[in-house]
């Protein structure tokens, strides 16, 4: 948001490469990670409130998001350059789908797509999932985020993480390993898989006439 691309726009001001979009993903992390380096400070890639000052941004606190009414998610799991249909209970090898692929660049930022706990996660490959990561939130629901290429540094079982933050990247691990890159979300209130597709469309702040998201 407008608060990603002030920052984007202090780190250019100090010779400091980074797209200037908006979007808190892997470039502008090392973006604040090179500029920690020069100032020979903690490299962690965090935007703190005094790294700000430093830059001459006027921080302020802001809350995490959180869904709306009659919304599921309250961010898109994707940074950009996606694309999805509605493929849920599309014929699979091991039966019908039962999430959402959303296809995009390898190395794409992965969301959160709302506050919660980390239940289960791993880093090398491991079934139909490859690398992925289960998270449930205070109600009970369940979201399933597979074949990344990565896991975000410092993740692990137990950790608590907000809406909007980065987890992994997007990859084609597991039985991906010889398609196309994407992230396979499952969303389980109660347990039970039910169609994402529908409340990713309430996030999707591009909506882009695209073939893929008429469908």
């Amino acid at each position: 948001g407008p608060d990603v691309r002030t920052l984007q726009l202090a780190l250019r001001k100090k010779r400091i490469r980074v797209r200037v979009d908006g979007v808190y993903g892997l470039g502008t992390k090392r973006a604040v990670q090179r500029l920690q380096r020069r100032w020979k400070v903690r490299t962690n890639g965090i935007a703190s409130v005094s790294l700000q000052r430093r830059l001459g941004i006027r921080a302020r606190r802001v809350t995490a998001p959180s869904p709306q009414a009659g919304q599921a998610f309250a961010v898109f799991p994707v940074a950009e350059n996606y694309s999805y249909s509605d493929d849920y209970g599309a014929p699979r090898g091991q039966g019908g789908h039962q999430g959402t692929d959303i296809i995009a660049p390898k190395g794409t930022p992965v969301y959160a797509v709302n506050g919660g706990v980390v239940d289960r996660l791993t880093r090398v490959e491991r079934g139909l999932g490859g690398i992925y990561i289960w998270q449930r939130d205070a109600r009970g629901t369940e979201y399933y985020y597979a074949h990344l290429h990565s896991v975000a540094p410092g993740l692990r079982a137990g950790s608590r993480i907000r809406a909007g933050e980065i987890i992994g990247t997007v990859g084609n691990t597991g039985d991906a390993r010889f398609g196309v890159d994407h992230l396979h979300l499952e969303y389980r209130p109660d347990g039970r898989p039910t169609n994402p597709y529908p409340h990713l469309v309430r996030v999707d702040r591009t909506r882009q006439a695209s073939p893929a998201r008429r469908n």
